[in-house]
């Protein structure tokens, strides 16, 4: 069996020679195996070994005792040992996290706290099996059905080769004592309830069930790995500016065009679950954003499709802007046009407004017939034909009056206001930024 775990070591690149390995060791029969394969191997590579232990105050004296064994073995065979006391189930409460998934933080945590090169846990192939079962149930993809790393960062799994049952034989022939785990006879966790009820079944079908799954798991990865290379080299193609091309993206298998989807907003620090996926790629046949997180948005124009934060104005936030107006004469504006050669962002004829007038950012459902196009539409559709990019429109000032919008600054007069041959007084609007205030 050692020879078997050695192979995989080698495959995976786990260890390199002279490396500070800290081997987490519950006390359990994988870990205790761990630790004396560790031993084992430690002058081959010239490893330098340590420990690390977390009680978890779960199990009373049951687990306070784990604890000792595990500080006992490290002596025995001259191994520096770590050890972290918690009370979990209060911590998680405290914390808002399940038990479990508390723990499992606090563990990695504690690991990270320890100057090492490697972290080598005791994850089996058994153990992989049933995360791999534990996610089918709960709903996974392709990835997912990859199950547990050989290597991930620090973190090495040199026992994912050989199965639960092989690694207590060996310790049960050859007297190694180890500690068992009282909590693991309960159905209390997700996990027991695979080990003690699914499995046997499985293994009524296939005694070796184990290693048919972790075949399964083995040929996923490399299918998995072979279309994460058509999605980086497909998303590298996509790029077009700040995105990707909706061109490009329409054209992709469905399997690649989900990747590059996943990667391109992981990248940028979204992670898109099923249903966030189906609505991005609805953007690829129609125009407009879906809310992935808080003011992160998925923005497409028609052409492209990009990443966006949008501006809280963007979430019916009602944003004001300073501005100021003067009122010219017809022959003073004229002259001050020409003689300056000047062209002002908004300015429209002072007697056709009615009451007062403000400046604010976009609101939903606001109009605007653009002087000369002879139709009306909403400023979403016209912020959409003239492609201004989703984040930005919640900073474009919008002018309105008592009768509704009259304009959009530096971009349209309403035909209602329009300057024309008769115009006998122009209203002109500046918007003062933090330069000119």
């Amino acid at each position: 069996m050692n020879s078997k775990i050695i192979d995989f070591i080698e495959k995976n690149r786990l260890f390199e020679k002279g490396d500070i390995v800290l081997a987490a060791v519950s006390g359990g029969a994988d870990s205790v195996f761990l630790f004396h394969f560790l031993l084992g191997i430690r002058d081959k590579y010239m490893l330098k070994l340590k420990a690390a232990h977390i009680e978890h105050g779960i199990r009373g004296e049951e687990s306070l005792s784990d604890c000792r064994f595990v500080e006992n073995l490290c002596a025995e065979h001259g191994v520096e040992c770590f050890t972290l006391h918690i009370d979990a189930e209060n911590e998680a409460k405290a914390s808002g996290l399940g038990v479990e998934e508390y723990s499992r933080k606090r563990r990695y945590e504690f690991f990270d706290s320890v100057e090492c090169d490697k972290i080598a846990t005791a994850h089996n192939l058994t153990d992989n099996a049933e995360t791999l079962i534990f996610r089918l149930a709960r709903g996974t993809g392709l990835k997912g059905a990859c199950g547990i790393p050989a290597k991930r960062g620090k973190i090495v799994r040199p026992l994912l080769c050989v199965t639960g049952e092989e690694i207590r034989n060996y310790l049960d022939g050859r007297g190694i004592p180890y500690r068992v785990d009282s909590t693991n006879l309960t159905d209390d966790y997700s996990r027991n309830l695979i080990r003690n009820h699914v499995f046997p079944v499985l293994k009524q079908i296939n005694e070796s069930a184990e290693t048919a799954i972790a075949r399964f798991i083995e040929t996923a990865a490399e299918d998995c790995e072979f279309i994460e290379e058509q999605a980086r080299a497909a998303e590298k193609e996509a790029v077009q500016g700040a995105g990707l091309s909706v061109e490009k993206l329409k054209s992709y298998h469905d399997a690649v065009l989900n990747r590059v989807l996943m990667n391109y907003f992981s990248g940028n620090g979204v992670s898109l679950n099923g249903f966030h996926l189906e609505k991005v790629r609805k953007l690829l046949v129609s125009r407009g954003k879906t809310q992935l997180s808080g003011n992160l948005f998925a923005v497409s124009d028609g052409k492209t499709l990009r990443f966006a934060r949008l501006a809280e104005s963007e979430k019916n936030t009602d944003k004001k802007f300073n501005f100021k107006q003067n009122v010219y004469s017809r022959s003073y504006f004229l002259n001050k046009c020409e003689l300056s050669d000047k062209r002002f962002d908004f300015y429209c004829d002072c007697d056709k407004i009615i009451g007062s007038i403000c400046v604010r950012s976009r609101r939903a459902g606001d109009r605007i017939s653009p002087a000369g196009r002879g139709c009306a539409k909403t400023l979403k559709k016209l912020f959409n034909e003239l492609k201004i990019p989703a984040e930005s429109r919640g900073d474009i000032p919008v002018i309105v009056d008592g009768g509704g919008v009259i304009g959009i600054y530096g971009i349209c007069v309403d035909e209602r206001v329009k300057a024309e041959k008769s115009t006998r007084s122009f209203l002109v609007v500046n918007v003062l930024t933090e330069d000119s205030i």
